[in-house]
This record gives C-alpha cells, structure tokens and sequence, in this order.
C-alpha cells in the first residue's frame, strides 16, 4: 500500500511545480508586454515630434520635407536601429537608416494607429508605430520603428534570472512542506504507541487527543473495542453462569451416582435434575445460534434480518404453533450495530416465543428514535413481578425459568446505546410486553 507521507508529498511537489512554472511563465510574459508596451510609447512620442517639425506644402504634389531642423543622428547612419518614414500618397520620405530595408508601411486615415513587428537585415527584431495625420489638408502617415535586440537581450538576462530565483523557491518550499507533511504525520505516532500499549494491556482505549481528521477514525476504533469488551464480559457472565446453574445439580447427580441404593425417588431426583442441564445446555446453544450469526461492525437490515430470526425460532420451538407477525413503520432503519440487535431481538422474541401461546407481535416504528416492542398472548407477569423485575437493575439472574432469561443480555445492550427498556402487560394479547426505546444516532455517539 502506497505510504501516506509519500503520497502527500508528491501531490504538494506537483503542485508547487506547477504553480511555480506558472507564476515564471506569467512573470517573463508580464515583462515582455511592459517593454514592448514602453517601446511603442516611446516611438509614440517620436512621431508626435516627427510631425511638429514636418513642412507642409501648399500644394497638394509638392514633397514633404522637414525644413532645417535636426534629428536624431541615428537617423543618419544607415541600419542604426532607429526609423522613421512620412508617406503619402505620391511620396514617401524616409531616414537614411532605413535606405535599402524597403519597410510595407500602408497609408492610415487621420487619427489611425498600428504597432507593427518587422525583421532588420541582420534579423534583429525591429518594433513600428505607425499614426495617420492631417494638416492643412495635407493627409500622410508616419512610422517610427526602433531595433528591440538589446532590451530582448536585458528581457532573456532578467528570464534566466527569475528562472533560478523560481527554482531556488521551489526547492525551497519543497523543503518545507516536506518538513511540514513529516511533522504532521509523525502526530500518528501517538497512536500506533497506543496501540502498542494497548495491546500490551498497558490502556483500555485509544486517546482522542489526536488530529481533528482522524479522530473519527479512533472515536469509531475506541466504540468498537467497547463493544467487544461489552460482548466479552456477556460471554464470561453466561459461562459462569451456566457453570453456577450446573453445579449444584451434578453434585447431587455425583452424590447419587456413588449411592448403592437408588431409590425411586432418587432417581426422579437425578432425572429433574438432568433435565435441568439440559434446558440450561440448551437455552446457551439457543443464544449462540441467535447471536453468533452477526460480524461486529454490520447494520442490521430489518427486513433482510428479521425474517430469518422468526424462522430460527420456528425451528427451536417447531413443538409449538405459534404465529409471530411483526409490522415496521415508515422509514424505520436500525442504524446500529447488527449483532446485538441480532441479541436484542433475539433475546426478546425467544421469550416472548417461549411463553405465548399461538401470537406473538413485534412493531417497530420511529418516536424521535427506534421503539421497539415485542408482545405475546402467554401468562404474563403480575404488577408486582414486574415491579421486582425491573428494580433489579441491569443484571438480571438468567437462571430464572421465565421471562427474566437472557433479559440481562438485553439491559447491557440497552444501557450502551442510553436507551430504555419497559415490562408491561400487553394491553392487546394479555401476556407480557416488552418495550425497547433507542435514541437517534445512538450509534454514533456511543
């Protein structure tokens, strides 16, 4: 599986790379627009002076000409880097510099401007602006061009520049938000440690004093260890137990057994009491084939789940012909974890089955929660047994023949999830009702 930390790491490099190219990428673009913007503004203002010292004829064919005054002497010395053509329509008047270059000016109307790109002879790069003018009825166009070579050579000295300044920051960053990944997954650490320790027996649960990201993660991991804890104590609880349940009558069976006089009474003595191992042997192998069918960690699915536990019982009470409907409510999902209320359930409808006559009804609907009550036709409790049942608190002695049989397994579960449970007389079928609430996203929050 490929590492965290490298992941990360990889996925910050890329993106510094991309994000460093790019902010090079816009800043030798960047600079390449300002100073051909600056060089056509320059070249601007040289027309503008080219125009205000041009002689205007009287007559329309007479050539223009720029009088006595002086310019630039770049403009004399042939391919200098400096240019300037005045055209009209019958003439064209030139700098020296630009003899023999033959730059395709086109005419412009009054007030029309151009920047153009043209190649010298020696292949520089060469910049044109390019204006249209009127005066005194006179229309011409001016353009003046200047060599971009050397500032093109300052822009390439200033891109190398900002090219190493670029990739000494990337690598620099890189060293960072490395330092900054391992620092923030060495936080991990705590847990793996913890781990450790508890599986040396050194803690009972992880510590949430972990990074907001996977605390999730540890809070689900710390829920789970409490219910396989819960689960173990229920497994302790049920074999002591049954080996408390066990011990009196195989002493007495012991104590028959080494008697040379077996009586008649004696041996319906040992026979009640090896009935009684067998009831006892096979209320356990009930529960186990009613919980043992679930993972820890799965939902339950009602409609999936709860046929299949009707017809298990069917099978352990097939004596009996008991109708066991059962109805759920609009929109109503057990969100909580599918073994114990594969237990809950179970444990419910095996008593309610076990002590009913032909019915037994389990509704399940939505009260701001999961109400879940499960009801049967047989003799009930008095006010005063269910009065003791419930004031018994959350361990009830499984040994007792009746509805108090596996009622302990039911209250631990209850009591995980912050629920309530109820024994009442079933108002409908006369028998005894159980009546189970659990609050919204008691899952989540246990």
């Amino acid at each position: 599986m490929q590492s965290l930390q490298r992941s990360l790491q990889m996925g910050l490099i890329g993106s510094l790379v991309v994000i460093m190219f790019v902010f090079w990428w816009t800043g030798t673009l960047s600079s390449r627009l300002l100073s051909e913007n600056y060089v056509f503004k320059n070249l601007q203002e040289r027309a503008a002076n080219l125009v205000s010292v041009i002689d205007i004829a009287s007559t329309v064919n007479t050539p223009l000409s720029l009088g006595q005054y002086k310019l630039d002497p770049a403009y004399d010395r042939p391919a200098s880097g400096r240019y300037f053509l005045v055209l009209t329509e019958s003439t064209r008047l030139e700098s020296r510099s630009s003899w023999e270059q033959n730059f395709q000016i086109p005419l412009l109307a009054s007030g029309e401007q151009q920047r153009r790109k043209f190649v010298g002879v020696a292949g520089e790069p060469l910049l044109f602006w390019l204006g249209g003018f009127a005066r005194q009825g006179q229309h011409f166009t001016v353009a003046v061009g200047e060599n971009f070579q050397p500032i093109r050579g300052t822009l390439r000295a200033f891109h190398w520049f900002s090219g190493v300044v670029t990739l000494v920051l990337l690598l620099a960053l890189v060293g960072v938000q490395r330092l900054i990944v391992k620092r923030s997954v060495d936080k991990l650490e705590a847990v793996r440690e913890d781990m450790l320790r508890l599986e040396h027996g050194r803690t009972v649960a992880l510590s949430e004093d972990v990074p907001s990201e996977i605390q999730p993660l540890v809070k689900e991991f710390n829920r789970l260890l409490r219910r396989f804890n819960q689960r173990l104590r229920q497994s302790r609880n049920s074999v002591g137990n049954l080996a408390h349940s066990l011990k009196g009558p195989l002493n007495l069976l012991l104590r028959a057994s080494e008697s040379d006089h077996i009586g008649s009474e004696q041996k319906i003595e040992i026979a009640q009491n090896a009935e009684r191992i067998h009831q006892l042997i096979e209320s356990e192998l009930k529960r186990a084939r009613l919980a043992g069918r679930g993972g820890a960690g799965h939902l339950f699915d009602i409609n999936a789940e709860l046929p299949v536990l009707i017809g298990l019982l069917s099978q352990v009470y097939s004596d009996k012909q008991v109708d066991v409907r059962y109805a759920v409510g609009p929109g109503v999902e057990l969100t909580y974890d599918r073994q114990d209320m594969l237990e809950l359930i179970g444990n419910l409808l095996d008593n309610a089955v076990k002590w009913s006559q032909s019915v037994v009804m389990v509704n399940l609907r939505g009260a701001k929660g999961i109400l879940i009550e499960v009801e049967d036709d047989g003799p009930g409790c008095s006010d005063e047994e269910l009065d003791r049942l419930i004031d018994r608190g959350v361990r009830l002695d499984e040994s007792v023949i009746g509805h108090g049989l596996g009622l302990s397994i039911v209250k631990d579960i209850i009591d995980s999830y912050e629920g309530r449970l109820e024994l009442t007389r079933s108002a409908r079928l006369g028998g005894l009702c159980a009546r189970v609430y659990l609050p919204t996203r008691a899952r989540d929050s246990a």
